[in-house]
């Protein structure tokens, strides 16, 4: 009976420890740290009410809570990098920066050294993981860090942002947009409810704090009656203090589109309301094939074609798609299928515009038709067949040129002008002069790539792309009803080789923006653009720059003027930005072919000619050559093409020199060297 009981009680006493060991390894874990086991706790950490997402738990080290450094530079919004030589994490903001040295309590937080608090140093976990105290970088970045002992659960909290205004910008072009002003960043949630339409936006960690306090009724929330479509009326008010957030109601008269944008220093956030795409079909109108596109709005678009395979691409601009995507199967005599989604800008763009783009693609037994566009109020009509501009003659007869001929309704002002770098004629007409629809015809013959019709506020503007040089005379009078132009092909080397010049952005599409003298990249593209045409106009070659102005072109569209012209080498110019102001140098982006439908040869040999000019012409730092298969403008021209970035506008050294002339004229000669290079290698 004594051996049963004692077994028993060893059993019991063996089932407690047991029990104890289990209970207790839920809470702590054993780690390696320079080479040794150790036993630590488990913490937990919470951001904004929410547990953060780590791949290996918070731990607590000498009463401190240290955290993977990745996962909480996440979470604060921050920029994490490590240097394996000098064993320095860097966690980066917009306004901090601190550097930690593995198990060094001296830390650098904006340059200026200082020691740790509680002396936890940044650690090596598991020799994989850095782990960093929770507190003194939390606090640093200006969050509130609290901590709960009996759950051993730290808590970091977004710092407060005041709210201290909201108006309505009303704009004769477009919608009312709304303007909200604040002291910092806002974190918000979204959404939008039908039935009545209204659209709802919550402000975390905020409180308001209007600085009109005419706004305020008497329970210090605000209620404005708008009444100009689609914005009924807003409501604003503190919704809940913990945690702290602010409520935003604007009510709709409509169902209807939006995006919210916020200014460089996060201090205003834009609502903006924008068209709906509503339905887009294929008809017949007066028994012509036509895709008829139909908005809530009149239309913003860009119009224009590919090849390779045959397609049409109209970009209606300041829009949303009433669905996520539509793919329609036509297969009329011209169209096979429609396609439609919301488009999504290439990662070289800085232009964030709402697009919805709308491809039509055409059957592949048919060369690209002519495309006519009839848009009246909020319905578009795309005409797509082989019929010709009602009122746009043109005659190739002669051996060496050909006529132009334009009938207006009545006499009528007109001017011409002839753009010899890009070989363009364009023909303005008051547009109550003449009847012409708007859109591109392709012709395509031994002179001329296609002729379009666009209109401005007074014009209707035609314009003829031709294949090579002309000489032209205007044979009409300089006020009549038909405008009459003789042309001429001009003698050109034609052994010389064609270049393409392509100034990155331009317009509406600032590219990178330089810190300190707010330079926009648009502008030192097109400055090197155009004395690189010189530079190789002199060297013998022909060249075609895609932009010659301060104009939008559509990356697409920059890769078919290269394409059309059977052009031997493409050249986008650009100029870089990173988050890190240390980053400096300039690369050479290409594409392989086999990461690309149309080329064919070797991309490599280009890029690195180009790289390696650059490096000597202006003497700065290498980085790299890196393949880019998602830039469209080096992925989707047939000829070998490179985008050069010479240097960076974030880089306050670099930043210095690349707003020089003398820069300029450095990068221009150094392209032109890489690109005689890179032909005298071809050809021996």
């Amino acid at each position: 009976m004594k051996k049963i009981v004692a077994v028993f009680m060893v059993l019991v006493m063996l089932m407690g420890i047991g029990a104890g060991a289990v209970a207790g390894s839920q809470n702590s874990t054993k780690i390696s740290i320079n080479g040794k086991q150790i036993s630590v706790t488990i913490a937990n950490v919470m951001f904004d009410g929410k547990p953060i997402e780590t791949d290996i738990p918070p731990i607590i080290l000498k009463d401190r809570t240290l955290v993977p450094i990745r996962s909480i530079g996440n979470h604060l919004n921050a920029e994490v990098d490590w240097n394996q030589q000098t064993k320095e994490a860097t966690v980066k903001t917009i306004n901090q920066e601190i550097i930690l040295t593995l198990n060094s309590s001296i830390v650098s937080v904006n340059g200026v050294k200082k020691e740790i608090p509680y002396g936890v140093p940044a650690i090596l976990v598991n020799d994989s993981r850095i782990m960093v105290p929770l507190r003194f970088v939390s606090e640093i970045l200006g969050y509130t860090v609290d901590w709960d002992q009996k759950t051993r659960t730290g808590t970091i909290t977004s710092p407060i942002s005041e709210i201290t205004g909201i108006s309505v910008e009303n704009t004769t072009e477009a919608k009312p947009k709304i303007n909200i002003i604040s002291t910092g960043k806002i974190e918000y949630s979204e959404e939008y409810s039908t039935e009545p339409d209204r659209l709802i936006i919550d402000v975390h960690n905020s409180k308001l704090n209007i600085s009109d306090k005419s706004m305020l009724d008497s329970n210090g929330a605000i209620n404005m009656d708008v009444n100009k479509s689609p914005i009924k009326s807003i409501r604003m008010a503190e919704f809940s203090s913990y945690p702290e957030t602010v409520r935003i109601v604007i009510d709709l008269d409509e169902h209807i589109g939006y995006s919210i944008s916020s200014s460089n220093d996060s201090k205003l956030t834009t609502i903006s309301f924008l068209n709906n795409v509503r339905d887009i079909s294929s008809e017949k109108v007066d028994g012509r094939e036509a895709i008829v596109i139909k908005n809530s709005e009149e239309f913003k678009y860009n119009m224009f074609t590919l090849s390779n395979p045959s397609r049409v691409v109209i970009d209606i601009l300041d829009s949303k798609l009433w669905t996520d995507s539509l793919q329609l199967d036509v297969n009329s005599n011209f169209i096979k299928r429609i396609r439609s989604s919301q488009y999504v800008p290439d990662p070289t763009s800085a232009d964030q515009d709402n697009v919805v783009r709308v491809v039509l693609d055409i059957n592949e037994n048919k060369t690209t038709p002519n495309i006519m566009i009839d848009v009246k109020k909020t319905t578009m009509t795309i005409f797509v067949d082989d019929e010709a501009f009602r009122n746009i003659s043109y005659s190739n007869k002669y051996e060496d040129g050909g006529l132009i001929k334009i009938s207006a309704e009545e006499k009528t002002n007109y001017s011409v002008n002839y753009d010899e770098n890009n070989r363009r004629m364009e023909i303005k007409v008051n547009k109550n002069d003449i009847n012409l629809e708007k859109g591109i015809m392709e012709v395509n013959d031994e002179n001329i790539t296609n002729i379009a019709v666009d209109e401005d506020e007074k014009h209707k503007i035609i314009t003829f792309s031709f294949k090579e040089k002309i000489e032209y005379e205007i044979l009409s009078d300089s006020v009549d009803d038909t405008i009459q132009i003789s042309f001429n092909k001009m003698e050109e080397n034609n052994g010389s080789k064609l270049i393409i010049i392509d100034a990155g952005h331009g317009g509406k599409d600032p590219g990178a923006i330089a810190p300190n003298t707010k330079v926009k990249e648009k502008d030192l593209n097109l400055k090197v653009a155009l004395k690189l045409d010189k530079k190789l106009k002199e060297l013998g070659f022909r060249t075609i720059l895609t932009r010659s102005t301060d104009e939008f072109i559509d990356l697409y569209e920059r890769a078919g003027i290269a394409n059309r012209n059977n052009a031997d080498a493409f050249i986008s110019i650009h100029f870089n930005s990173n988050t890190k102001s240390d980053i400096a140098g300039v690369q050479t982006l290409y594409c392989p072919a086999f990461d690309s439908k149309v080329k064919e040869g070797d991309q490599y040999p280009f890029a690195k000619a180009i790289q390696d000019s650059l490096l000597s012409g202006l003497n700065n730092k290498d980085k790299g050559i890196i393949k880019r298969p998602d830039l469209v403008v080096i992925r989707e021209t047939k000829m070998v093409a490179a985008l050069a970035e010479l240097g960076f506008v974030t880089n306050p050294a670099e930043e210095k020199l690349i707003i020089t002339d003398e820069y300029h004229e450095k990068a221009a000669q150094a392209l032109a060297n890489g690109i005689v290079n890179y032909f005298n290698s071809t050809e021996k």
